[in-house]
């Protein structure tokens, strides 16, 4: 029972669709321990998912992407999600983790996948660490507050990314949508529109900070630029 396990936080695991764990605890001299955390989410794209949401650079040490910092690594490959724990850091325990890390990386044979809306993102000026995949509009909010509803239709069956793109002011978000089909898509830039930006005109719209926001469909696809400097960088940026 992934509750009883992490307590609070089983909810993100699960909307990435959190599928087995395998829990194991190694102990040195003294009480001190070294856990590892290996998390089968069923799918690269879940696993990419769930390790973009939490990291705050990246490393590239091991696995298709990782963090170390303070005595905890994450990686993530193919479909598996890993974490291991050795706390507080010391030198050896840090090598240690960092040796476990990459053994268990070699153990999984294949690469996976990453969600293909990734491939969408412009790459100019973007920042790598900032990419965020998911599929539930409360991570979504939790990096970028939109609304309290889910205005923008996201389930399961839509992939969405958000990102930062570097400005000589405060970054540019970027989202883009992926949606089953483009009748959904339409359906969620009507939402949005009436929810977010009632006053849009050809849906982009200056709001009172003065950044301006916009939005474009195109077929199955949704694209929401957030805190552009000017109407034309919004419009570039979609």
């Amino acid at each position: 029972n992934l509750y009883d396990y992490i307590d609070g936080g089983a909810e993100l695991y699960i909307s990435y669709n959190f599928r087995k764990l395998l829990a194991v605890r190694y102990k040195g001299a003294g009480e001190e321990e070294i856990i590892i955390d290996i998390f089968d989410m069923g799918s690269s794209f879940d696993a990419y998912g769930l390790f973009s949401h939490g990291r705050e650079r990246e490393d590239g040490l091991m696995g298709q992407g990782s963090e170390y910092n303070a005595g905890l690594l994450a990686f993530w490959k193919d479909r598996y999600y890993v974490s291991i724990l050795a706390y507080p850091e010391t030198e050896a325990k840090k090598e240690t983790v960092l040796r476990l890390g990459r053994a268990l990386a070699d153990a999984v044979p294949e690469e996976g996948d990453l969600p293909p809306v990734i491939s969408l993102l412009p790459k100019p000026n973007l920042i790598p660490e900032s990419v965020r995949y998911f599929h539930h509009y409360i991570w979504l909010n939790s990096h970028f507050f939109i609304a309290n509803e889910n205005i923008l239709l996201i389930d399961n069956e839509t992939q969405a990314v958000l990102a930062k793109y570097k400005t000589d002011d405060k970054p540019v978000h970027l989202l883009i949508a992926l949606y089953p089909d483009g009748a959904k898509a339409k359906e969620a830039e009507r939402s949005f529109l009436r929810n977010y930006l009632p006053d849009a005109r050809e849906g982009i719209s200056r709001l009172p900070d003065g950044r301006w926001t916009g939005c474009r469909v195109e077929g199955n696809r949704l694209s929401i630029v957030f805190n552009a400097p000017s109407q034309f960088a919004a419009g570039s940026y979609l």
